[in-house]
């Protein structure tokens, strides 16, 4: 349903081709399901809501496309082997929602952005609340909401996990179903994952909710350590630097 998690670019333009290449879209069955993004070559990272299972052949990961439904030669197709929500996910909250695939820099712990930032999202998801969807990969503005006007909004469904943003005026912007898991991007950097949304996609009523990623930054590492030592490979450096193609770090504020 329009809004709920899994949401769409509302009000966006498409970027120009191959721009953001470190983009992902998460297909099961050769449909696009979810958005994510490049944090370590082999590393992917979305939304904990977006249930993908490990090591399943309807499931992989599109790295470096524009348009999904045409054989692109910058595409790059993985499979999954490793599908690690955090451990404290609350399907019934939504919060802590955030996973990591196993196929950008974070941001330094805590690092918040202030209100009135404007910020961008990028996805494949909808276009409009009837169900349109994009040929192109599409790119949109948001500008991050105070926390506690955010929380009344929502009647109190706001954790301090979650980042708000919002259309800075009447227009229909902002996230809807099938950008889930995507990146909210300012100055290059990555500071949240697209979570949920209003009933209403793009409604300033009902700001958007991302997954504010530098809450999380022990527990990626963590993750990615074990990881590494479970295989016997080197430990990941402590600023987690992207892999080829990726052209932004995960935000150090």
């Amino acid at each position: 349903p329009p809004g709920t998690q899994g949401s769409r670019i509302i009000g966006g333009k498409a970027v120009a081709p191959h721009s953001r290449p470190f983009i992902a879209s998460i297909q099961m069955d050769g449909q696009h399901v979810c958005g994510g993004f490049l944090v370590w070559p082999k590393w992917v990272m979305t939304a904990a809501h977006c249930l993908i299972p490990r090591r399943s052949p309807s499931v992989r990961v599109v790295l470096g496309a524009h348009r999904l439904e045409e054989p692109e030669g910058s595409q790059q197709i993985f499979s999954v082997t490793e599908s690690i929500a955090h451990p404290h996910y609350s399907p019934a909250l939504v919060d802590n929602d955030i996973r990591l695939l196993r196929r950008i820099r974070l941001p330094r712990p805590g690092v918040d952005l202030k209100p009135g930032t404007i910020c961008h999202v990028v996805g494949w998801g909808d276009t409009s609340n009837y169900g349109d969807r994009p040929s192109e990969l599409m790119e949109t503005g948001t500008t991050i909401v105070k926390r506690s006007l955010c929380r009344t909004l929502w009647r109190g469904k706001v954790s301090p996990n979650m980042l708000c943003g919002a259309s800075p005026n009447t227009t229909l912007q902002g996230v809807c179903a099938g950008d889930s898991g995507g990146p909210l991007i300012f100055k290059g950097k990555v500071y949240g994952i697209v979570s949920f949304s209003g009933q209403r996609c793009g409604d300033r009523r009902y700001p958007d909710i991302y997954t504010k990623i530098s809450n999380y930054i022990a527990w990626v590492h963590h993750t990615l350590r074990r990881q590494h030592q479970q295989k016997g490979l080197p430990e990941p450096s402590p600023g987690l630097g992207g892999g080829p193609g990726s052209r932004w770090a995960v935000g150090r504020g």
